[in-house]
This record gives C-alpha cells, sequence and structure tokens, in this order.
C-alpha cells in the first residue's frame, strides 16, 4: 500500500498547483449550481433534489473525463511512464494510487455542493433521506467514470484523445436506457440493465439496492483490471522478428 500513497501524494500536489484543474473544478461548480437554481422555484409544494440530481450525471459525464485525462497520458506524453514502471511502485499501485486521488478529489468537490441542498429548508421541510441517497448516488457514478477515464487515459497517447475517449464511453454506459426504449424483447432488457442511469436512478430516489452497489463496484473492478493489464503490457513490447 506504500506504493498507493506515493502516487496518490505525488498526483494530489500535481493537480493542486495546475491551473486547469482549478478552472475545471470551478467551472463545474458553477455549472452544477445553474442546475440547481434552474428548478429552485419550480414547484415549492414538493421540496426535493430530484432534477438536480437527474441532470447531475451528463455533468459528471464531463468532469470525471476531464479529471482523469492526463493521469496516465500525461505521463506518457511527458515520457515519464516508463521511469515510474522502473519503480518499486506496481501498475496495480499506480492505477489504485490513481484512482483513490480522483474519487476523493470529486468528493470532496462535490462536498462542496452541499450548500446548495443547505438552501431548500429555507422554503419549508426538506427529506434528507433521498438527498444522503442521491449524494451517495453521485459518488458512486463519479467512482465508475473516475475508473473508465483511466481506464481510456491507458489506452491513449495524449490527453484529448484520453478525453473523448473517456466522455464517449460514459455518455454511452449513461444513457444506454433511451436506446433500450426504442427495443423490444431480451436486447431491450440487456441494456436497460447495463445503463448507468437506471441504476443511478434508484438510489437517487433513496432507494439503496445492492445490485445497483455491485453494478458500479463491477464496472469499477473491470475498467481498472484494463488499465492495469494495458500498463502491464507496455512493459513488454511485442518484438517482430
Amino acid at each position: 500500500m506504500s506504493g498507493v500513497w506515493t502516487i496518490f501524494r505525488r498526483d494530489l500536489s500535481r493537480m493542486i498547483h495546475s491551473n486547469v484543474m482549478g478552472m475545471l473544478i470551478v467551472l463545474f461548480l458553477v455549472m452544477m449550481g445553474a442546475l440547481f437554481f434552474v428548478d429552485y422555484f419550480k414547484d415549492v409544494r414538493v421540496l426535493n433534489l430530484r432534477p438536480f440530481f437527474s441532470q447531475a450525471p451528463l455533468l459528471l459525464s464531463i468532469f470525471c473525463p476531464a479529471l482523469t485525462m492526463g493521469t496516465i497520458a500525461g505521463e506518457r506524453r511527458a515520457q515519464t511512464l516508463q521511469w515510474l514502471e522502473t519503480t518499486p511502485v506496481g501498475s496495480f499501485e499506480i492505477v489504485a494510487g490513481l484512482f483513490v486521488l480522483c474519487l476523493g478529489l470529486l468528493s470532496e468537490v462535490l462536498g462542496f455542493t452541499l450548500w446548495y441542498a443547505g438552501t431548500v429548508p429555507c422554503l419549508g421541510v426538506l427529506d434528507w433521506g433521498p438527498v444522503v441517497g442521491g449524494y451517495l448516488a453521485l459518488v458512486m457514478l463519479g467512482g465508475m467514470f473516475i475508473s473508465l477515464g483511466i481506464l481510456a487515459s491507458s489506452l491513449s497517447r495524449d490527453q484529448i484523445s484520453s478525453l473523448l475517449l473517456a466522455f464517449f464511453m460514459c455518455f454511452v454506459l449513461t444513457y444506454l436506457h433511451r436506446i433500450a426504449l426504442d427495443s423490444t424483447g431480451w436486447w431491450a432488457e440487456v441494456l436497460g440493465t447495463l445503463s448507468a442511469d437506471v441504476h443511478f436512478s434508484n438510489i437517487a430516489r433513496g432507494v439503496v439496492d445492492i445490485r445497483d452497489i455491485l453494478y458500479a463496484v463491477t464496472i469499477q473492478f473491470f475498467a481498472l483490471s484494463a488499465a492495469v493489464l494495458q500498463l502491464e503490457s507496455g512493459k513488454y513490447p511485442v518484438t517482430r522478428g
């Protein structure tokens, strides 16, 4: 675990001092605030944050790829990845450290949006159960998007390619249920099961189902495992005789 902590501290310092990362965080918070206050007075008789949570996945599908685009692709472009792989830090520790760092940073950024929810009780009584469920869903969904972003970064040679690939994967995974609406039979059921938005909406309503948690953990496991395998394959380039 020392290797995970090493990667965490190393990249945390880099992200904290990054002007681009600071701009991304500010822009994300401003857009999240805009999403919230657009529907603030829409229906004061029903106090909940469902409109806010229902639109948040789209912003997460943009912010998380931007957060992870330089994790591995940036190292590769700066030609520091090969040096990093020669250290005692293994590929698993590199990926795990980056995942913990990005998820921790995302959780902290989401924490700043709690003051939005804190303004709702000014209009009446707010049921905090669905709010807690909604934020839990945001963290779970963000963890999935981060794992896909790290995978995309491991497959890319530059940050822009990583950003576009990760956004594509996150966007498709989130809105698979829209395709399922136009499908029938078992195919529609499969697409609905694989759609992140279907699982996210359950938790956002305050309904915690073990199947939704297993879904998020499974996506993260396979994406991060693929990223580790990609890094390992880079250590042993194929030679053609």
